[in-house]
């Protein structure tokens, strides 16, 4: 990392003391003290919601990943297309270079993904009614085994840039919290050179290259075999439940530009969560025409 990354980073940690117990829990990285600590902290915040998917619940268990199939229809997929095409997003790795529009040529030639505000997200059209849908939140909420905090919520655009692989595009775990799992959602049709996500299935509990680091392919393939390496492109509108503990990479895209979603259901609140709530209920139900949980959706939306 340059040493201007480092220092924001240092800087960050020390003004803000959300990244003090986030740098905590990573210190713990074996399934047996991580599955300890999730149900003792579990049993100190409100509990689950419905019944869960049985079926979804034994995939993210076993596997570590439940598809969803298509979740948005295309039509509603190309209006959040082109809602997220007229508002501003920036490179969240070179922030000197100020915000600009997706298909900007503002854009630095070594950018390869450039993210959307918190507000813009939540006010996006058919996003955030998803993020709470019942079907989502039963599943997640069993698997967390305590009601979710929505964590975090992105929506990035991804690009070629000929320089090959960086950052997130290499094999890693994510060490977000104690517990957490991640909604995905494709916006635009991702095949083969699109940047499809990559999963390596089982390796969540698996306590192989158990470590926060970068991996190789073929590392991963040495560790995990071949049939365990996931590839998922996919339709406009298709999405999938992670645990993102389990090794996974976002391909370098070839052609095109993707536009992918996440949210992330933790148990805590995240460093990267917005530093206070980005919109009002109202707002939400008039937006979106539903109420939503006050504790599930806290760091995001006010009363």
């Amino acid at each position: 990392m340059p040493i201007m990354g480092k220092l924001r980073q240092a800087g960050s940690f020390l003004s803000d003391p959300r990244w003090w117990p986030f740098y905590f829990q990573r210190r713990f990285m074996s399934s047996a003290a991580r599955g300890r600590i999730t149900r003792w902290a579990a049993r100190f915040r409100p509990g689950p919601l419905a019944d869960a998917d049985t079926v979804g619940l034994q995939d993210l268990h076993e596997r570590g990943i439940f598809h969803l199939g298509r979740i948005l229809t295309e039509a509603q997929a190309t209006e959040i297309r082109e809602y997220f095409r007229g508002k501003s997003v920036k490179d969240t790795y070179r922030p000197e270079q100020g915000y600009f529009l997706p298909e900007s040529d503002q854009r630095h030639p070594h950018s390869h993904t450039a993210h959307h505000d918190a507000r813009d997200i939540v006010m996006a059209p058919h996003l955030f009614p998803v993020v709470n849908s019942p079907a989502v939140l039963s599943v997640v909420s069993r698997y967390l085994g305590c009601r979710p905090t929505l964590g975090s919520m992105s929506a990035w655009w991804s690009y070629p840039t000929g320089i090959g692989a960086q950052h997130a595009e290499y094999f890693h775990r994510d060490v977000d919290d104690w517990k957490f799992v991640k909604l995905f959602i494709y916006l635009s049709d991702v095949g083969l050179e699109n940047g499809p996500h990559v999963y390596v299935s089982c390796s969540t509990s698996s306590e192989r290259l158990r470590r926060i680091a970068r991996f190789e392919d073929a590392e991963v393939v040495t560790a995990f075999g071949d049939k365990n390496v996931l590839t998922l492109t996919g339709r406009a509108g298709e999405g999938f439940l992670e645990d993102t503990f389990g090794l996974h990479k976002g391909q370098p895209l070839q052609h095109g530009m993707r536009l992918m979603f996440s949210a992330t259901y933790c148990m805590f609140a995240l460093p990267y969560s917005p530093v206070a709530p980005v919109a009002s209920y109202g707002e939400v139900a008039q937006q979106h025409r539903i109420e939503v949980d006050p504790w599930t959706n806290r760091l995001y939306v006010r009363g």
